[in-house]
C-alpha cells in the first residue's frame, strides 16, 4: 500500500483521544453540533428539511459509532457532515430566494463511469478539455452555491473557497504522503461529483458502515441526482460559460437508473480494464482511506466487501444499459484510452455531435503531456485475500 499515514498521525491521535473522544461519544449530539455549525457558518436559518436531515444524521451516526474510529477520523467525518449540511442549507435558500436558478438547463451532460481504477480519472480530465464543455473543479464542489442575497448570509468569496480547498489538500497530503500516487487531487482540477451527491457508497470508503451500505442499496437514489442537478444549476447560475458538463465517478455504476431518470439526455461513457488490476488498485485506495480514519484496517475484509459491491454494481449497470435507448452508452476501453488519448477524445466528441476544434485539440494534447503522478502506485491482489480467478468469476457475464 502506498499511502500509509504519516509518522505524526498516531501520536496526534493519542494526544487528542481524551478530548475528542469524550466530546464525541454521543453521535446524536455530534450531528446536532454540525447542524448548528452549518447555520452559524452560513448565517442562514434551517427551513423544514426533515428527510434530508434524517438521512444525513443516519450516515453521521453510522460513521461515529464504528469501533476503532480515531480522533482524527472523528474530526474528519464531522467536518464532512458539516460541509454537506452547509451546502444543503445554502442551496435551499438560493432556490427559494432566486427561483430563476431552477430554469438553468443542464444540457446533455456526459457521465464517465466504470469499475474504479479503469482510467475514469484520466478520461474525465481528457474529455473536459473540450472548448464547449465544463467539468466541476474540486474547489467548486466543496462550496458550489452562490449567495442567495438573504439578510445575514455569510458570503464565501472565490478566494476564500480556493484557500479552503488548498488547505484541505495540503492536510490530506501531510496525513498520507503517498495519496497523490493513488488518486491525484488538485483544487483546480476536475474531481468526482460524489462530492456533491448526498449519498453514495463513497461514504463506505472512509469508514466501513455496513448498515449504511444496506440502506443505500435498498433505496431509490433519484433524490441524490436531483440534488446533483440543483448543484450544477447553482454553479451555472454563478458562472456563465458552457453548459455541457463532463462528470465522473465509478460509483455511478450502481445508480445509473436514477441518473438517467434525472438526466434523460445524458451520455454515459463506460471505461473498461482488466478487473483483476482494477480490483487490486481499488483495494489499495480503500485501505489508504480507511487507514486515515481507523486504528485497524483489515485488507481481506476490503477485498471481499468491495468485490461483492462492484460485481453487483456492474450487473445492475448491464441491466440499465440493456433497457436504455441506443447511443446512451459509449464504450471506452483502457488500452485504447492510453494508446491514443487524443484520438479517443476526438472520436467521443464527434460521436456526441461536438466539433473537435483546434482549441480542443490543443488543450487535449497538452493535457496528455502532463506528468500527474509523483511516484508509481503499487498493489497486489493477494493482499486483499483474492485471486485472479475469483475476481474474474465475479464479473463474468
Amino acid at each position: 500500500m502506498n499511502a500509509r499515514p504519516a509518522w505524526w498521525v498516531a501520536p496526534v491521535n493519542t494526544v487528542l483521544r481524551p478530548t475528542v473522544g469524550s466530546r464525541s461519544r454521543d453521535p446524536g449530539r455530534a450531528f446536532e453540533a454540525a447542524e448548528r455549525a452549518a447555520a452559524d457558518r452560513s448565517g442562514l436559518p434551517w427551513p423544514a428539511d426533515r428527510e434530508y436531515l434524517s438521512e444525513t444524521r443516519f450516515l453521521s451516526d453510522a460513521w461515529l459509532s464504528v469501533p476503532g474510529i480515531t480522533p482524527l477520523g472523528r474530526l474528519s467525518v464531522q467536518s464532512e457532515v458539516q460541509r454537506r449540511l452547509e451546502t444543503r442549507l445554502r442551496l435551499l435558500h438560493l432556490f427559494d430566494a432566486r427561483p430563476e436558478v431552477a430554469d438553468q438547463v443542464v444540457d446533455r451532460p456526459v457521465f464517465i463511469t466504470g469499475l474504479p481504477r479503469t482510467g475514469t480519472t484520466f478520461a474525465h480530465g481528457l474529455l473536459a478539455q473540450h472548448s464547449r464543455t465544463r467539468a466541476p473543479a474540486l474547489w467548486e464542489m466543496l462550496h458550489p452555491v452562490p449567495p442567495s442575497g438573504r439578510e445575514g448570509e455569510r458570503v464565501l468569496g472565490t478566494r476564500e473557497r480556493l484557500a479552503e480547498a488548498r488547505s484541505s489538500i495540503r492536510f490530506l497530503n501531510a496525513m498520507a504522503p503517498g495519496w497523490q500516487a493513488i488518486h491525484p487531487m488538485h483544487p483546480l482540477e476536475p474531481e468526482e461529483c460524489v462530492f456533491l451527491l448526498p449519498h453514495s457508497l463513497a461514504h463506505h470508503v472512509r469508514i466501513p458502515v455496513p448498515e449504511y451500505r444496506a440502506w443505500w442499496e435498498g433505496r431509490d437514489a433519484t433524490p441524490d441526482y436531483e440534488f446533483l442537478k440543483a448543484a450544477l444549476q447553482a454553479m451555472q447560475y454563478q458562472r456563465s460559460g458552457p453548459r455541457r458538463w463532463v462528470l465522473k465517478s465509478p460509483l455511478h455504476l450502481g445508480a445509473l437508473d436514477a441518473l438517467l431518470k434525472v438526466f434523460p439526455d445524458a451520455t454515459v461513457v463506460l471505461t473498461d480494464r482488466d478487473p483483476v488490476r482494477a480490483t487490486a488498485s481499488w483495494g489499495s485506495l480503500v485501505e489508504a482511506g480507511m487507514s486515515l480514519h481507523l486504528s485497524r484496517v483489515d485488507p481481506h475484509w476490503i477485498g471481499a466487501e468491495w468485490l461483492e459491491i462492484w460485481s453487483r454494481c456492474m450487473a445492475r449497470a448491464r441491466r440499465v444499459r440493456a433497457a436504455s435507448a441506443p447511443g446512451t452508452f459509449v464504450d471506452l476501453p483502457y488500452d485504447e484510452l492510453t494508446a491514443d488519448p487524443v484520438g479517443v477524445a476526438e472520436r467521443v466528441w464527434t460521436g456526441l455531435g461536438e466539433k473537435f476544434d483546434d482549441l480542443s485539440r490543443r488543450r487535449t494534447t497538452e493535457y496528455t503531456r502532463r506528468d500527474r503522478r509523483p511516484s508509481p502506485h503499487r498493489y497486489t491482489i493477494d493482499r486483499y485475500g483474492l485471486t485472479p480467478e475469483r475476481v474474474r468469476a465475479a464479473f463474468a457475464g
